[in-house]
């Protein structure tokens, strides 16, 4: 059990490629945003 390990966070970016980097990052924003418009929906609906 000690040997088991658990990733919360990934880097996405460690490409050399600057093209292909900006779409993943664009594309990640695009996700994190649509993320929060959907939580904050639910959190009004609730509430």
């Amino acid at each position: 059990m000690a040997n088991e390990t658990h990733v919360i966070c990934k880097n996405v970016f460690k490409n050399s490629n600057k093209k292909d980097s900006k779409e993943e990052f664009t594309k990640r924003w695009i996700e994190l945003i649509n993320q929060r418009e959907k939580s904050k929906g639910r959190t009004t609906a609730s509430g």
